[in-house]
């Protein structure tokens, strides 16, 4: 009875010392860094998401409410967003159109996070308003036309970032899991970023292209390091 009940006691032991470090070492202060690439996502209001690419990366400072992870944290995470959204029409035609819309912003999201358990493995869900400031954004169009006469093409790029508004405010909301390993933690999370209104050039251009309905989502998976 003795020989089972001294390793019973020893585990009780070192599961509270365990506990005691995990409650002690617990700051309700955090910073650490993210990143990841982006898969899914539209340019325009009335288009279907697709295929796309680009990079989300920053800073994620954040202070959580309770004494524990479970609840609710605030996260500032200022960063940068670059996006690249590609189509094509007509291919194997005699009409044929390459459109490639490109735009780099700094972004600055303010996220209510709740995390569900204090375990090691925590999922979480978060949201919040992000303060959107664009730095560039162009469409390039090449394609070519054939007729009895022949071929012609065009390759043209526009600079639209001061022809267009901006669409400053757009929201931010994610889901994934943290992971506890060792001293630090790696949060996981899928996110999605959309504007909460469409925009489009400023003025009415009759002799070139005008765009308008405009209105930019985003699907990202991103991982990060916090301490």
């Amino acid at each position: 009875m003795k020989k089972s009940l001294l390793p019973l006691l020893s585990f009780l032991l070192v599961a509270n010392m365990v506990q005691a470090q995990n409650s002690r070492e617990f700051r309700r202060f955090g910073v650490g860094v993210y990143a990841g690439p982006q898969f899914f996502g539209k340019i325009y209001d009335n288009d279907k998401v697709s295929n796309v690419s680009g990079l989300a990366s920053g800073l994620d400072l954040s202070y959580a409410f309770s004494k524990q992870p479970q609840g609710f944290s605030l996260h500032f995470q200022p960063g940068y967003n670059s996006f690249k959204y590609f189509a094509t029409k007509g291919a194997n035609s005699p009409f044929y159109l390459e459109t490639t819309w490109r735009w780099k912003a700094f972004h600055f999201p303010l996220l209510l996070r709740y995390t569900f358990t204090s375990g090691m493995i925590r999922p979480f869900a978060e949201v919040g308003p992000t303060l959107r400031l664009r730095k560039a954004l162009t469409i390039r169009e090449y394609g070519y036309a054939c007729g009895f006469a022949g071929c012609s093409g065009n390759d043209i790029t526009n600079d639209l970032q001061s022809e267009t508004n901006k669409d400053p405010i757009i929201i931010t909301a994610a889901a994934g899991v943290e992971i506890d390993i060792w001293k630090i933690t790696i949060p996981v999370s899928i996110r999605l970023q959309e504007g909460i209104r469409d925009y489009g050039m400023k003025d009415y251009s009759t002799d070139g292209a005008y765009y308008d309905g405009l209105k930019t989502r985003t699907i990202q998976v991103t991982a990060g390091i916090s301490f």
